[in-house]
């Protein structure tokens, strides 16, 4: 994987939740994307009531089933003209296309420049036919100067198959990360960055910090995902652990903690926390959990107020992705990844709870 190993991503981790600096690792092998396909689901899993969970959730994944070449997509997004899938890889940073008709996976892109890199969240802007992928390089262990990590956004032309931009965080932030990135309809982006409670804007290539508040930060792993209400008002993101929603005001900028009647975390296993999430075609938004898919709706309109449901997965799941109205759960397992666990198989799983 270049400079850091799997199982030194959950030093890093546990040694961020004590304020301590992460060590430095050694090399570890990086995966090549390969071809994909299309097959069916085991079946059917019923959902497991507990605290907080809904007790008649009935089965939950359907049999629509899309294997993963990928090596642990954190990420994943859906292009609705091309009909293909975009999922990325926390092992070597490539970024891939799955073809929703065929299953058929190829990859799109691996950088080519050295680095250990790291893809995360990930959004298509259909109407203009682009691509914006979330990219981190490790930099720890280069040189007592550098930044331990170096944010990037980095933007495909999806009729060319082509990046044709790579956004540097630090314009706005000497020490950015990338978590994830979304766009409102006039083809402004968003990001979030894990180590720095901020947000920033990215428009006419022109990166600047948009909004910066501790709300945003956490003890463990910080702001993950990002999208818009559906009245672009605001900006909902999720801290990963301890697991909250936030809401950022786009005409004020104000930060707040959404209040949440009922369940809103993930206890098993280890370092579990709220990871993907999207809206879906009814306005209901999904949270996807380490082991937990939590669905949201707003209590007051203005999304300051939300209720909570839940029910449990299969434990890996990263991502929501939205393919033609359906939501789909991204399996990339991540935290297999951070303990350095042999990974089941990685894949994209119709959902079916309501």
């Amino acid at each position: 994987m270049g400079r850091m190993n799997r199982s030194l991503l959950l030093s890093w981790v546990l040694l961020a939740a004590c304020g301590a600096s992460p060590p430095v690792g050694s090399d570890a092998g990086a995966s090549d994307g390969g071809p994909g396909g299309h097959a069916d689901a085991a079946g059917p899993i019923e959902g497991d009531a507990g605290p907080g969970l809904a007790p008649d959730a009935g089965p939950v994944l359907g049999d629509e089933r899309f294997p993963l070449q990928a090596r642990f997509p954190e990420g994943g997004a859906y292009d609705p003209v091309g009909g293909a899938f975009y999922v990325g890889s926390l092992e070597d940073g490539s970024v891939h296309r799955v073809d929703r008709a065929t299953g058929a996976e190829t990859v799109l892109f691996t950088e080519r420049m050295p680095g250990t890199w790291w893809t995360l969240g990930m959004h298509v802007d259909a109407p203009r036919r682009r691509l914006f992928v979330c990219a981190m390089d490790d930099m720890r262990g280069v040189s007592a100067e550098d930044p331990p990590f170096v944010g990037r956004v980095w933007e495909f032309d999806l009729e060319r198959g082509e990046r044709v931009a790579n956004h540097d965080l630090s314009q706005a932030q000497p020490r950015a990360t990338c978590t994830d990135v979304t766009t409102t309809r006039d083809g402004t982006l968003f990001v979030s960055d894990r180590e720095h409670p901020n947000v920033y804007r990215i428009a006419d290539g022109v990166v600047e910090l948009f909004a910066t508040d501790e709300a945003l930060s956490s003890s463990v792993v910080g702001l993950n995902a990002i999208v818009p209400t559906p009245d672009e008002t605001a900006l909902l993101g999720v801290v990963y652990l301890p697991s909250r929603l936030v809401r950022i005001d786009l005409a004020t900028r104000e930060v707040e903690v959404v209040g949440i009647d009922g369940s809103f975390s993930d206890g098993s296993p280890a370092l579990s926390g709220a990871d993907g999430m999207a809206f879906a075609s009814d306005g209901r938004l999904l949270v996807a959990f380490t082991s937990a898919v939590t669905t949201l709706e707003p209590v007051t309109s203005d999304w300051r107020a939300a209720r909570a449901r839940s029910v449990n997965v299969p434990e890996g799941m990263t991502d929501v992705v939205l393919a033609e109205g359906a939501p789909y759960l991204l399996n990339g397992q991540s935290v297999r990844f951070a303990f350095g666990r042999e990974p089941d198989p990685f894949a994209l799983v119709r959902f079916l709870g309501r």
